[in-house]
Order: structure tokens, then C-alpha cells, then sequence
């Protein structure tokens, strides 16, 4: 165990050493990548959303039928949890989570920069949403299934058979790391504590938010974190060049 850690510790150093290097880079689009990259997101975005569609909702029967024991022990704990309110708090976060890119467009520094650091950031979002809204075409049942709280009217929609994984999640991962990353870039001489503690536990508090709701198992909402976190690394780096 101590060799795995001590691993990921040299991992990290260099990940935060390439951060730190960061100084001479600006983002820029490139001529035939982006085009082609937002092409293909947004067959797959606008394909997977279609397929969806033509998805039947689970008849009462089958409804009735699930069994809570047969969702493996980790992710067991979200099919007790149901809340409307708490998720239309995730609601709102995931949708303010954006608004903190206008920091970009009111610094001096980043006024020119602001929108060619919003297109990384929006490409990697397309990217998230476009891996989350195919898989869930995999057709796992939220957990709110298994909670004889939740009415039936609720669990009849075509919606209560597309758990994984959690959109919400990496929505708010890929913008708060793609967040994080273009303020370290832009933003060097800077302190990034404060930066990176919040891009790390946003998303968290997302994704608790889901499982609290009822809508996602621990499972969707860490695979959504990881994806939100990977997009936003790939278009940090496939966008950065030397000034």
C-alpha cells in the first residue's frame, strides 16, 4: 500500500510542478481541432438526446418488483434518500457554478483572454455532457426506485431509468477545474489555494447534493466528478501554447 502511495505522491508533484510552469501559456483554438471536436460532441450530444426519447419507462409491475438488496453495498445507502428540495438546490449550483467566469471578463489581465478561456471551458463541459447523456442510454434505475416514499408517478418517468452517470456532477467539476486550471495559467504570480480547494469540494458538495436527493448512487456521482475533472484537464492541455 505504502508503494501506491508513495506513486501517486510523485504523480501529483508532477502535476502540480506542470502547473506550476504555467507562466509562459495563454489558450488558443486550433484551426481544425475544435471545429472537428465540437462537430463530433454535438452528434453524439444531439444522438444520445434522441435515442433517449425512444427509452419506455419501467411498467408498475417491474416497479414494484426491485429489491434494494440487490444494488451492490456501497451504492445501497442512496436508495433510502429522497428529497425534491435538496435537489433543486443541486439544480441551482449546477447552474451558478458558470456564473463564476465573469472573474475572467472583470480582470484587467484576462478581459482579451475571457473568451477564448470560456470556449476551453464550454468544450469541456460538451465533452462531460456528451459522455453522460450516451451512457445513460446503459439505462441504470435511480435509486429513488427502491424508495417506497417516492410516489409512483415519479418513478413511472422515462427519466427515473437514467442514473448513470450524474450530469449534474460533472457539469460542475469540468467548470470548476477548467476554472482552477485557467487561473493558475493566467494567474500565475497568484496564491492558488483558495482556487483549488473550491474546485475540489464544489463538485463534492454536487455530487453529495445528488445521492441526498435520491437521483444518483456514490458511484454515478464520483464517476461524474472524475469525468468533469478528466474533460477539463484534456482541453486545459490541448489548448495551452507558449505565448
Amino acid at each position: 500500500m505504502s508503494r501506491i502511495f508513495k506513486k501517486l505522491s510523485i504523480v501529483l508533484g508532477f502535476f502540480i510542478l506542470s502547473l506550476n510552469l504555467n507562466a509562459q501559456y495563454v489558450y488558443r483554438y486550433k484551426a481544425f481541432l475544435d471545429p472537428a471536436f465540437a462537430i463530433g460532441n454535438g452528434i453524439v450530444f444531439t444522438g444520445s438526446l434522441l435515442a433517449q426519447k425512444q427509452v419506455k419507462p419501467l411498467d408498475d409491475k417491474v416497479i414494484l418488483a426491485l429489491n434494494k438488496q440487490d444494488i451492490n453495498r456501497f451504492d445501497r445507502i442512496a436508495c433510502n434518500q429522497w428529497s425534491p428540495r435538496v435537489a433543486k438546490v443541486s439544480d441551482a449550483l449546477a447552474l451558478g457554478t458558470g456564473l463564476m467566469y465573469s472573474y475572467f471578463l472583470f480582470k484587467p489581465e484576462t478581459q482579451k483572454e475571457s473568451i477564448n478561456i470560456a470556449g476551453v471551458a464550454f468544450q469541456s463541459l460538451l465533452l462531460s455532457q456528451s459522455l453522460s447523456n450516451a451512457l445513460k442510454l446503459g439505462l441504470r434505475n435511480r435509486p429513488y426506485l427502491y424508495n417506497p416514499q417516492v410516489n409512483m408517478e415519479e418513478k413511472r418517468k422515462v427519466d427515473a431509468r437514467m442514473s448513470f452517470f450524474s450530469a449534474h456532477t460533472s457539469t460542475v467539476s469540468s467548470l470548476c477545474y477548467s476554472f482552477a486550471l485557467a487561473h493558475n495559467t493566467y494567474f500565475p504570480d497568484k496564491k492558488q489555494t483558495g482556487i483549488w480547494i473550491g474546485a475540489i469540494t464544489i463538485p463534492a458538495i454536487e455530487g453529495f447534493l445528488r445521492v441526498k436527493a435520491g437521483k444518483h448512487y456514490p458511484s454515478d456521482v464520483i464517476t461524474g466528478y472524475l469525468v468533469g475533472l478528466g474533460s477539463s484537464l484534456i482541453m486545459h492541455y490541448l489548448h495551452k501554447q507558449r505565448q
